[in-house]
């Protein structure tokens, strides 16, 4: 997996991608919420670095998608 420059990967064992796949997972539905568990625009303002909670929840499910894809 390409961490911000294509030339650099990182290798992540299988149970460290499951549980960074879990994480990402549940940050996905902690930004769906509609509950008291929702993350506050803030808490988005500063993880999204500029993307919409819409545009990281989207990008949080498809990067744990793919990891556990990569079983």
């Amino acid at each position: 997996m390409s961490v911000i420059d294509p030339a650099v990967s990182v290798r992540l064992s299988a149970s460290e991608a499951r549980r960074l796949a879990g994480m990402l997972a549940e940050s996905a539905h902690l930004l769906e919420d509609s509950g008291p568990q929702r993350l506050s625009d803030e808490q988005v303002a500063a993880l999204g670095q500029g993307a919409d909670r819409t545009e990281l929840a989207g990008w949080t499910r498809a990067l744990a998608a793919e990891l556990r894809a990569q079983r």
